[in-house]
């Protein structure tokens, strides 16, 4: 039996496909601003007023400082960041000791202004805490993890910065507390409100910083064993053809197994997979699965590898993959990861572009066409021409990621990209491990309730045969009536085949049987609506071929098939209304096929009533 998931996979609000805005860092300087109030204290003497003019430029000095490290950490350059790091320590330092002096206890003293006299005291104080004893680990760090410093020879990742950041952490919570324990006390409704926004920031600051270093406390052991520190690992990695679109992205024919250990990462080679691609090809796999669930999608889909992501839930997907290779190879997968084409340019955009055999290069702009469709109109029938050619660019694609010689913050914008557009999914057997997958929404898993994101969404599958989607667009939209609890969700599918002029195997095989024009799209839709709803209509009611509709249950989500034929040129829209379980819903998570372009989607503000963070 397949898995039962829990995961979530958050598409975001409405229309949100880019990576979400990063919030800008606040460093504890964000106290600067406060002292414009210290004119008012100018009664207590010049001597004061010039004290304060020197604690704010030295804490000036000391942002400024800290501006240089991010430049200082790409470059390599671990004695600019040393230097860095006494400078400011020498700031701070200079800056909270005069903050202790008497004329600061006598100002916070007096009425009205002594109350933001004494917050800003104490936020230097906590300022300094965090400089003089967390950022010097912090630039340990940064020094150990430089970008030269974490590429292991033959490809892969230096783990000991790693393991050096679990000894650290801990420290560096420790201080954090404190610096939190002398801010705490700080009365903020005494407060005017500039130093108040000021005391707010620092105070976000470490809110903000607290859980996220339990969080990179937490997943550091759990990345490490994933990464082979404690043992080889073998991955899956499973390239999804949005060409000949399928419900988590498109045909998956190709892969490969990856193998990591102590932080090394390699390919096996073709000896090695032999077995696992032929019974993938030839339909070997054994499994037993409800027939409710093999029923909802056509005879192949369990025999085939390649049709193994028809479904929406990407863990039955990875558990049918698991199996095989359990079958095969006699051994268990740690892992299987699926990315598409797509993802793969948005990874080149990081890389750079990389050589190829013939003489060309793939690189960010070409990789997307160059894959999914000048391959095929190429190579045409030629299979082994064509197997070589994506064998070629597997391996040096593969060898250039795992170089590590590229930018990896660089790296972590476009696979968040990738994430945000559900174009990479991953999917882990052990429990813990598979948490990641499930914190960083990429498990792709359908939820088993609507507790913490109500999932609705129309998904595809090609039933034609062909390469035909790298010219099929798609958007989305969502309304909803609060008061009847229904939900409406729509798919416009829009066809830009060219004609005729296609390669045979970009044209679809299965039309000529049919007495269709091999430039139609046949796409199953699949309308999949929360656990505990109710599907109440769908548009069209019959669909194009009647005799493939398909209505069932998955994993609790009510789920209709319905298969539309899509002529050259021509837009289609499908849609489907559900009413809603009574009782708290979680945010709306609208979810689709990832196809060659990005799908919009849209919440219309009908829905706020019924879900949090819906518009």
């Amino acid at each position: 039996m397949p898995p039962q998931s829990s995961g979530r996979f958050r598409q975001g609000r409405a229309g949100n496909h880019a990576p979400a805005p990063r919030r800008r860092r606040r460093w504890p300087w964000v106290l600067l601003g406060t002292f414009v109030v210290l004119g008012g204290v100018a009664a207590v003497g010049g001597v004061f007023g010039l004290q304060a003019l020197e604690v704010r430029g030295d804490l000036m000095a000391a942002k400024a400082q800290l501006g240089s490290l991010t430049q200082a950490y790409k470059d390599g350059d671990t004695a600019q960041l040393q230097q860095v790091g006494s400078e400011v320590l020498e700031l701070t330092t200079r800056a909270d000791t005069t903050v202790q002096g008497p004329l600061w206890d006598a100002a916070s003293a007096l009425p009205v202004v002594g109350a933001n006299v004494a917050a800003v005291k104490i936020a230097t104080e906590a300022t300094h805490v965090i400089v003089r004893d967390a950022l010097p680990s912090g630039i340990e760090l940064l020094g150990i993890m430089s970008p030269d410093k974490l590429k292991v020879e033959g490809g892969g990742i230096n783990l000991a910065p790693f393991q050096q950041a679990q000894q650290t952490l801990p420290q560096i919570k420790g201080v954090l507390a404190e610096a939190e324990t002398k801010i705490a006390d700080i009365d903020r409704a005494a407060l005017l409100p500039v130093v108040d926004e000021a005391v707010g920031q620092l105070i976000d600051v470490v809110d903000q910083a607290g859980p996220l270093l339990d969080t990179a406390e937490q997943l550091l052991p759990v990345a490490l064993r994933l990464a082979g520190s404690e043992g080889q690992r073998n991955y899956l990695v499973v390239f999804q053809n949005n060409a000949e679109i399928r419900a988590t992205g498109g045909n998956a024919a190709t892969s490969t197994i990856i193998r990591a250990d102590q932080g090394k990462i390699e390919k096996l080679g073709n000896d090695d997979v032999e077995d696992f691609h032929v019974a993938g090809v030839n339909g070997w796999l054994d499994v037993d699965m409800p027939q409710e669930l093999v029923a909802l999608y056509e005879g192949d889909f369990t025999k085939n590898a390649q049709n193994f992501t028809r479904t929406p839930d990407f863990p039955t997907t990875a558990w049918l993959f698991s199996e095989l290779w359990t079958q095969t190879n006699d051994s268990q997968l740690d892992g299987v990861i699926s990315i598409d084409p797509v993802a793969l340019s948005y990874m080149l955009a990081a890389t750079g572009p990389v050589p190829l055999e013939d003489g060309t290069e793939i690189n960010a702009d070409n990789a997307v066409k160059l894959l999914l469709s000048d391959a095929y109109e190429r190579f045409g029938t030629n299979g082994l021409a064509a197997d070589a050619f994506f064998g070629d660019v597997a391996e040096r694609v593969f060898d250039k990621i795992a170089s590590g010689s590229w930018e990896p913050t660089a790296m972590i914008d476009q696979v968040l990209r990738s994430v945000e557009e559900q174009r990479i999914y991953a999917w882990f057997p052990r429990e813990d491990e598979n948490a990641i997958a499930v914190q960083f929404n990429v498990d792709g898993a359908l939820t088993s309730d609507n507790t913490e994101a109500t999932q609705i969404g129309i998904y595809l599958n090609n039933a034609s045969y062909s390469k035909l989607e790298y010219y099929l667009s798609t958007s989305m939209s969502v309304t909803c009536d609060a008061a009847a609890r229904t939900v409406t969700t729509s798919l416009t599918m829009n066809s830009t085949v060219p004609g005729n002029d296609l390669s045979g195997y970009t044209l679809a095989w299965r039309n000529p049987s049919m007495d269709l024009p091999r430039t139609t799209m046949i796409l199953d839709a699949l309308s999949v609506a929360p656990p505990g709803s109710t599907i109440t209509a769908i548009d069209p009611a019959v669909g194009d071929i009647e005799r493939w509709n398909r209505d069932g249950v998955e994993k609790g989500h009510p789920l209709f098939s319905r298969t539309m034929l899509l002529p050259k040129g021509e837009t289609k829209t499908v849609s489907f209304t559900a009413t809603m379980p009574e009782g708290p819903l979680g945010p709306l998570e609208v979810r689709h096929s990832p196809t060659v372009t990005t799908t919009p989607a849209s919440i219309d503000p009908s829905c706020s009533a019924l879900f949090p963070e819906a518009g």
